[in-house]
C-alpha cells in the first residue's frame, strides 16, 4: 500500500506565521495561529480508512524548522506528498517541490487549494508538481488519485497531470460528493491538539473544528477566495453532524466546537 504525506511545510519568513491551512484569506500573524484544516484532515481520514499509510505533517503548526521538515521527508520517504497552497506562497511551494524531487525524484507531489484551482496551468508549467487537484472536494479527489496510481480506478474530473511530458486534465471539477459518506475526522491521526489552543476564533480552549457544509450560498464576499472552490452549497444531514458532535464531547476534553462552514443555511 502507498504511503501518503499530507503536509504544510514550514515557511520561514520575518513576516510572521503564515495562516495557510483552511483559510479563506491568506495572512501572516505575529502571534502563532493554527486553524484545523478540515478538508485535508478529511483526506487523511479517507485514505486511512482505505488502508493506506498516512502521515500528517503540519510543519507550521508543529513549529518545525524547514530543515527538520525536510529531514522528516527523507526519513519517511512517502510515495506521495500533498500540499495546500495559496497565492502569496505558491512560488515557495514550487521551490519546495524542487527540493523534494532532489531528495527523491520518485516522490509524487500534489498541489491543492484556491490558487491552483484558478490557475492550474501556471503551476504545471513553472514547477515540477506531478498533479493538481482543483476544486474544494480535494479530499475525495486525493483518494481517487491514489487509487488511480494503483491502477484501480480512472481519474475523476478536476485533476491535472502529466503524460509523456504533456500537461493534461480531466475537465472541470465537480463538487457533487456526498458529505454524509465521509467518516468522522480521525482526530488522533490529524493531531487535533495542534489546533486546540492557539486560535483566536475560540472563546474557550481547548477547542476543535467541524465542517457542516461546503461552503457558502452567499458567494459575494470580496475578501473570500473560496468561491472558486465551492460553486454550489451542500450541507451534511443534521443527524450526521450531531453524531459527530456527540462523539467529540464524549471522547475529547473540549470546551468549544467551531463550525468552519462559510455560512449557515438560509431559511426557506
Amino acid at each position: 500500500k502507498m504511503k501518503i504525506m499530507i503536509a504544510y511545510p514550514p515557511i520561514e519568513t520575518e513576516k510572521g506565521v503564515p495562516l495557510l491551512s483552511q483559510n479563506r484569506q491568506f495572512q501572516y500573524f505575529n502571534e502563532p495561529t493554527y486553524i484545523y484544516p478540515m478538508v485535508p484532515a478529511s483526506a487523511a481520514t479517507l485514505l486511512k480508512k482505505a488502508r493506506y499509510e498516512v502521515i500528517w505533517s503540519d510543519g507550521i503548526a508543529e513549529e518545525k524548522t524547514y530543515s527538520d521538515w525536510l529531514e522528516e521527508v527523507k526519513k519517511e520517504s512517502p510515495d506521495l506528498i500533498a500540499m495546500e497552497t495559496k497565492t502569496p506562497v505558491v512560488k515557495r511551494h514550487w521551490q519546495i517541490i524542487e527540493e523534494i524531487k532532489d531528495i527523491n525524484p520518485g516522490i509524487k507531489t500534489v498541489l491543492t487549494g484556491d490558487h491552483v484551482t484558478a490557475l492550474p496551468e501556471e503551476s504545471m508549467e513553472k514547477s515540477k508538481v506531478d498533479f493538481i487537484l482543483t476544486g474544494g472536494d480535494y479530499d475525495f479527489l486525493l483518494l481517487n488519485l491514489v487509487k488511480f496510481l494503483e491502477g484501480k480506478v480512472s481519474l475523476e474530473p478536476g485533476i491535472w497531470h502529466r503524460e509523456s511530458k504533456r500537461v493534461k486534465n480531466t475537465g472541470r471539477f465537480l463538487t457533487n460528493h456526498d458529505l454524509n459518506s465521509s467518516p468522522f475526522i480521525d482526530r488522533e491521526l490529524t493531531k487535533w491538539w495542534l489546533y486546540s489552543e492557539k486560535n483566536g476564533n475560540y472563546k474557550k480552549t481547548p477547542g476543535t473544528y467541524i465542517m457542516a457544509g461546503r461552503d457558502c450560498w452567499w458567494h459575494r464576499c470580496s475578501f473570500c477566495s473560496w468561491t472558486t472552490l465551492y460553486p454550489n452549497f451542500r450541507v451534511r444531514k443534521p443527524e450526521n453532524l450531531l453524531d459527530e458532535i456527540g462523539y467529540l464531547l464524549e471522547n475529547y476534553p473540549l470546551k468549544e466546537i467551531f463550525d468552519d462552514t462559510g455560512t449557515f443555511p438560509r431559511g426557506k
